[in-house]
């Protein structure tokens, strides 16, 4: 990156293989609502660096390579949310808590462990890039068409809990395709 051209890129954790397979399964039973998460692409979104410089990367980079991180383990909440950041800048979406909109993401929430707080501690906060409202998640998939966010909330999730490999940054291409920009493996 060069010419103070800026990125898009997050951190993020990848899924446990046995937990990949369960959600493969489930986006198969919702493929009528859901255009799924490529598999290979799922992870547990920590947090973004929005229009991220390559100074802002490369410190990034260098935290989370010199990090000697524990792997949190990684179980589903049952909490189920929707959104979505790219939808959020055209002026005429409007979120509605009680339905799934056309492209909004179907957003998984993840248990809070003593290990994903240290990792959120000392990667999202210490880059400064935590949000308020910001809870760490993974996306099932985008909506297809609206219907009843009861009916994502009544989805029966699996509820395995296994540990997380590899914590990530990545750049964000589009929706749904990224970048690897760091891996490192989880002890």
């Amino acid at each position: 990156m060069a010419n103070g051209r800026t990125v898009n890129a997050f951190l993020s954790l990848r899924l446990p293989p046995p937990l990949v397979e369960a959600l493969v399964a489930l986006q198969r039973e919702q493929r009528e609502r859901v255009d799924p998460q490529d598999p290979d692409r799922m992870h547990v979104t920590l947090g973004f660096l929005h229009d991220a410089d390559a100074a802002r990367l490369a410190d990034a980079a260098a935290l989370l390579s010199a990090g000697d991180w524990t792997a949190p383990r990684v179980r589903l909440t049952g909490e189920v949310r929707h959104g979505s950041w790219r939808l959020q800048k055209d002026p005429a979406y409007r979120h509605d808590a009680r339905t799934v909109q056309r492209q909004e993401q179907v957003r998984l929430g993840i248990e809070h462990t003593p290990e994903l707080a240290a990792l959120y501690d000392g990667l999202v906060r210490r880059l400064g890039v935590a949000e308020g409202d910001f809870w760490p998640h993974l996306t099932l998939g985008l909506a297809k068409y609206d219907f009843p966010a009861a009916e994502a909330e009544a989805v029966d999730l699996p509820s395995m809990a296994e540990p997380a490999p590899v914590v990530e940054l990545q750049q964000e291409l589009s929706v749904t395709d990224f970048r690897v920009l760091v891996h490192k493996p989880l002890t």
